[in-house]
C-alpha cells in the first residue's frame, strides 16, 4: 500500500516538472536598467518565447530620470497587464522591481563656453561676445558615460557670427571613438563691441581725424559688421564716400584699402577644428580685410573661396 502511494506522489511531482509553464507565466526581476523613457514588460521580467511574443512589449510604466531608480510593485503590474487584455497573468519572483535608468543628460547651456572659445578664436570678435542657446532641453544620449563623452562643435558654412549661428553637435566615445550623438544646436550672439561714431559730415576723400569721430559701445548688427574696430586702422585714412554725422563707420565707408592683390601670392590659412594648415595660394582679384575672393592652389591648381584677413592672407574654414 505505500509503495502505490509513494508512486503515486512521484507521479505526481514529476508530471509537474515535465508539464508546459501556463499561457502568460513571468518571472519578476529583482531589478532591471532601461535605456529609453518607457518600462516594457521584457524589461523586467523573464518569460518563455510565445509569451514574449505577445506581451513583451507592452508598457508598464514610465521609466525614472537618467541616473534615477524607481520602484514597481508585483501588483501594480498585474493591474498593467490586466488592463490591457493579458487574461490571468501568473507573476512569480520578486514582490517589487527597481528601475534604473542609463545614459547622460546635458543641458544646452553646458555648450556656451564651447561656443564662445570657438567664436573668438575664429572670428573677428575677440571680446565683448554674448551666447545664449536657443534651445533649453536637455540633450539625452541613451547608455552612455559622461566622463567617456568626447563633443565636437563645428558652425554650418556660409555663416557670419551674427545673430541665429547653426552648429553641428557631435559626441564621440573616448574609447571607441565612435561618433554616438549627432544634432544641429542654434546659439544666439550678441556682440557689443566699441564703434566709430561720425560727429560731423565727412566729406568724399577727407581725411578722417580724431576730432571727427566718437567710440560708443554699440550692438553689432548686418549692417555694422565691418566697424573699424581699431583707431590705427581709421584716424588718417580717406572717406570712400560722403559720411553722414552720427553714423558708425565701416570698411565700406572708407576709400578702398586692398590687401591682397590679382595675380599676387597669399597665403592660406585652413582651419578645421583645432588643425591649421597653411600653403601658398595665387590670388585671382583684388580684395580687403573681410572680402572674399578666389585663390588657386599653386600645386593643385584647384580654385576656392577664402576670406581676406591680412596683407597678402587669407583664411577658409574646412567642414
Amino acid at each position: 500500500m505505500k509503495s502505490i502511494v509513494l508512486f503515486c506522489l512521484l507521479s505526481v511531482f514529476c508530471g509537474w516538472l515535465t508539464a508546459a509553464p501556463d499561457a502568460n507565466t513571468l518571472l519578476l526581476k529583482d531589478s532591471a536598467s532601461v535605456s529609453d523613457n518607457i518600462v516594457r514588460i521584457k524589461d523586467i521580467a523573464l518569460m518563455d518565447a510565445p509569451t514574449r511574443d505577445r506581451i513583451g512589449n507592452l508598457v508598464i510604466a514610465a521609466a525614472p530620470e537618467l541616473g534615477k531608480t524607481d520602484t514597481i510593485l508585483k501588483r501594480e503590474i498585474y493591474e498593467k497587464l490586466v488592463g490591457n487584455g493579458v487574461e490571468s497573468p501568473q507573476i512569480n519572483g520578486a514582490d517589487s522591481v527597481k528601475i534604473t535608468r542609463n545614459g547622460t543628460a546635458v543641458n544646452p547651456s553646458f555648450f556656451k563656453e564651447m561656443i564662445l572659445a570657438y567664436i573668438v578664436k575664429n572670428s573677428r570678435w575677440k571680446d565683448g561676445v554674448q551666447v545664449e542657446i536657443a534651445s533649453s532641453k536637455d540633450i539625452v544620449i541613451p547608455q552612455a558615460d559622461e566622463n567617456n563623452i568626447r563633443w565636437q562643435l563645428m558652425p554650418a558654412n556660409g555663416q557670419d557670427f551674427l545673430g541665429n549661428i547653426l552648429f553641428k553637435l557631435q559626441a564621440f566615445s573616448k574609447t571607441s571613438n565612435e561618433e554616438i550623438y549627432s544634432n544641429w544646436l542654434v546659439a544666439k550672439l550678441k556682440i557689443m563691441k566699441s564703434v566709430p561714431i561720425s560727429n560731423r559730415e565727412i566729406r568724399k576723400n577727407q581725411p578722417i581725424d580724431e576730432s571727427d569721430v566718437r567710440w560708443e559701445v554699440r550692438e553689432i548688427d548686418a549692417f555694422t559688421k565691418d566697424a573699424i574696430l581699431d583707431k590705427n586702422e581709421l584716424l588718417g585714412e580717406k572717406a570712400g564716400r560722403m559720411i553722414r554725422p552720427n553714423s558708425v563707420i565701416t570698411a565700406g565707408l572708407l576709400e578702398k584699402k586692398y590687401l591682397v592683390y590679382r595675380g599676387a601670392t597669399a597665403l592660406l590659412v585652413a582651419q578645421s577644428n583645432s588643425i591649421k594648415a597653411t600653403s601658398t595660394v595665387k590670388v585671382l582679384a583684388d580684395g580687403g580685410y573681410g572680402d572674399s575672393v578666389q585663390v588657386m592652389n599653386v600645386s593643385s591648381q584647384k580654385i576656392l573661396s577664402a576670406v581676406v584677413t591680412g596683407k597678402n592672407q587669407v583664411e577658409v574654414t574646412v567642414q
